[in-house]
């Protein structure tokens, strides 16, 4: 069985009942989340053996966040505890054509505290599979930082596969701010879920003369190629979103990769859903991928489909993180005739 190994933060999540504003509200929904979190929850769900890295408070709200990981079959041995305070982010959950707001109470939460030295990196690494990583954990400081790149030097130190979600959000750094850390942390990646944004803005990776005018796919196919041979990936992958409404989205999945000089590229179908929950769709696809990539690691255009399924049946459920088996999703791709694709 595979041992997937993830590092970031997991949260208190505190939400508006019944679409309510925050303002309007006088009591919240609880629950744990967080980006490498929900991604560990979502592959233990699909029959991975999965551990989740963090620093938590030793009080009842980390006993809370220790038990909802337990609680969806993720090991907890690899968190450590220390500080006093749990990150809070509040959600006001949007309807109609009023989006979703999220405020963070993040600022001096115990993983801001974390140091490389809590963790036994070669118990940690020598017998895994593969790491996940996000770019919410880089922003989060210049301690997590540091335990962020050793976590990546060891994976690749032991043949671990590392992925990384660039999930830039601008409420936590700018993107100058940005740049430097993750031009320097894709020399550890090999798989990537990323934007045409994410690799000419932040990466700088720039566009060839006359193209600036072209379609999203044209730029994509121009800069993505340039971004695989600069860092060595194995693959690219990401969605396009259309919003008809707060509850009514379209996504359709896409991956890149290089064989020899030759571009290989897909873009799916999208498919169009209505939501009961948006948070955490993203983890979701991230960890579609991730199991279909494991299961079948020659075949992207099943894992990206993977993906897509498993992010659009998270967004029929409450919570940050997707629960749905293997079986579900592959049910779920069968009846909207995504399954096509043999692993």
């Amino acid at each position: 069985m595979e041992k997937i190994i993830t590092f970031g933060e997991i949260m208190l999540r505190l939400s508006t009942p019944d679409y309510s504003t925050i303002n309007q509200s006088h009591s919240f929904l609880v629950n744990y989340g967080g980006g490498e979190a929900n991604v560990a929850v979502a592959l233990s769900h699909l029959g991975h053996h999965c551990y989740f890295m963090s620093k938590l408070p030793p009080n009842q709200l980390g006993d809370g966040a220790v038990s909802h990981l337990q609680a969806n079959g993720v090991n907890t041995d690899y968190i450590v505890r220390g500080s006093t305070t749990l990150g809070i982010y509040f959600l006001e959950t949007g309807f109609g054509g009023r989006p979703s707001k999220v405020i963070y109470n993040r600022k001096h939460s115990a993983i801001t505290r974390v140091s490389e030295d809590e963790f036994d990196w070669e118990k940690i690494f020598k017998d895994a599979t593969w790491f996940h990583i996000s770019g919410i954990t880089l922003a989060l400081g210049e301690r997590v930082r540091k335990v962020a790149f050793r976590a990546a030097k060891e994976a690749k130190k032991y043949g671990v596969k590392v992925s990384f979600d660039f999930n830039y959000r601008s409420k936590l750094w700018s993107v100058e701010e940005a740049k430097p850390v993750y031009q320097n942390f894709m020399n550890y990646v090999d798989i990537v879920f990323a934007s045409f944004w994410d690799a000419n803005t932040i990466l700088e990776i720039p566009l060839d003369k006359g193209f600036e005018d072209k379609t999203l796919s044209e730029k994509r196919r121009n800069v993505f190629p340039k971004m695989i041979k600069k860092y060595n990936l194995n693959y690219i992958f990401g969605t396009d979103r259309v919003v008809f409404s707060a509850t009514e989205n379209s996504l359709a999945g896409y991956y890149f990769a290089l064989k020899g000089d030759e571009l290989t590229w897909e873009l799916t179908e999208p498919i169009r859903f209505n939501i009961f929950d948006r948070i955490g769709g993203g983890d979701a696809f991230a960890s579609g991928v991730i199991h279909g990539l494991l299961k079948n690691f020659e075949n992207p255009a099943y894992a990206v489909r993977f993906g897509l399924n498993t992010s659009v049946l998270k967004h029929t459920i409450y919570g940050d993180a997707s629960i749905f088996s293997v079986e579900d999703v592959e049910a779920f791709m069968s009846a909207n005739g995504s399954a096509e694709v043999v692993r």
